[in-house]
């Protein structure tokens, strides 16, 4: 259930973001794309019963292979997607599991997801 419901989000994602980026430009990566990814995976995957953390890493395996294709810096944004997805559903699942409120690992998901694309910005417009 947790590919499915990935590789869903994963599509869903890219139709969104890329409205997102037409309407808003940039600023949306650092705004409102990490959080409708993190609601998309992790609420989707928590009500369907599905494993909310393979949820996400499978879903930043497919951002790598769309970050392959399309980047001048395949690898490290591959690997990035990859880490920061991972990384995103482990801190998500972790709040979770600490404090049984979906919501909160949710709320912890979102804010993690936000500085990392802030900081993963601030470190590829340098060089």
């Amino acid at each position: 259930m947790a590919y499915i419901i990935a590789c869903l989000m994963a599509s869903l994602s890219f139709l969104l973001n890329r409205m997102l980026l037409k309407c808003i430009g940039n600023l949306t990566i650092i705004t409102l794309s990490p959080v409708v990814e993190e609601m998309a995976k992790t609420l989707l995957s928590f009500y369907l019963g599905a494993d909310v953390l393979a949820t996400h890493i499978v879903f930043g395996l497919l951002e790598a292979v769309y970050d392959w294709q399309g980047s001048q810096n395949k690898l490290k944004a591959a690997a990035l997607s990859i880490i920061g997805h991972s990384l995103f559903g482990l801190v998500t699942v972790g709040v979770f599991y600490l404090s049984v409120n979906i919501w909160l690992g949710l709320a912890v998901g979102i804010v993690t997801h936000l500085i990392w694309n802030f900081a993963v910005l601030q470190v590829f417009s340098r060089g």
